[in-house]
């Protein structure tokens, strides 16, 4: 590439019917100067394309680390879900298999009070049965103490027995 310092070197060798030498030195300056300035903004702007490339570079590395921070803290939040609703869904079932349990237990105590609720029942039943089989028993002893006892004194009190027999 042509430099400004080339173009400040160049030279042109002379010739009888060649251009006007003040006129080309002229030219030659004023494409120098023009060329001088083009050369060093396009040196600026190269460094400057550089300087924004190293950035583009930089941002492109820093949108791709928070795309993955985004993908990671979605994947978390899914598997935070995910695993709430696995131990909601586990509280739930042991919830549900203690609340049976609770209904078993308290199924067996109903059952327990009722068969000892009937036996109760039968026991008295009996007792009933029982004390009034006695208490006839005992009215029938007492009829016949009653039928028995005026054929054997005849009327007389104990104090006449005793008497009559001294």
């Amino acid at each position: 590439m042509l430099t400004p310092l080339d173009i400040n070197k160049k030279e042109f060798h002379r010739t009888f019917r060649g251009y006007s030498c003040e006129e080309v030195d002229e030219f030659l300056e004023q494409v120098l100067r023009d060329f001088g300035q083009i050369y060093r903004e396009n040196q600026e702007l190269r460094e400057k394309n550089l300087r924004l490339g190293g950035e583009l570079e930089r941002y492109a590395r820093l949108e791709q680390t928070l795309k993955d921070a985004l993908v990671m803290a979605q994947q978390t939040a899914d598997e935070m879900r995910q695993n709430a609703q696995r131990e909601a869904a586990l509280i739930i079932q042991e919830a549900e298999n203690k609340a049976r349990e609770i209904l078993n237990q308290a199924r067996l105590q109903v059952e327990k009070a009722e068969r000892y609720r009937s036996d109760l029942e039968a026991k008295t039943a009996a007792f009933k049965m029982r004390l009034r089989s006695f208490l006839q028993a005992q009215l029938e002893i007492l009829a016949t103490e009653e039928e028995a006892a005026p054929a054997s004194y005849d009327g007389l009190t104990g104090e006449e027995e005793i008497s009559e027999g001294v």
